[in-house]
């Protein structure tokens, strides 16, 4: 006798169950408007701030186009005071 067609056990199985993506959307469906468009917003400050933190280097050198403040003049020197 034949093996049946399909696969062995299968109609032993449980049903799949929803997918990861189909469970993100379906909770985000169930959010308000305004909730999202805060966690976006709040999402997108952090991902800015991180990217400007790995971008800027805190420890830089002063720009060449900026005078140090000990080499500029004030107003008492111009002045003759």
């Amino acid at each position: 006798m034949a093996a049946p067609a399909g696969v062995p056990g299968a109609r032993h199985r449980k049903p799949r169950g929803p997918s990861a993506l189909r469970a993100g959307v379906a909770a985000l469906a169930s959010v308000p408007p305004g909730r999202r468009l805060a966690a976006g917003l709040g999402l997108a400050s952090v991902l800015a701030a991180t990217v400007l933190t790995v971008a800027v280097d805190p420890a830089a050198p002063v720009a060449p186009d900026r005078v140090p403040a000990r080499e500029t003049s004030t107003f008492a020197q111009v002045s003759g005071d």
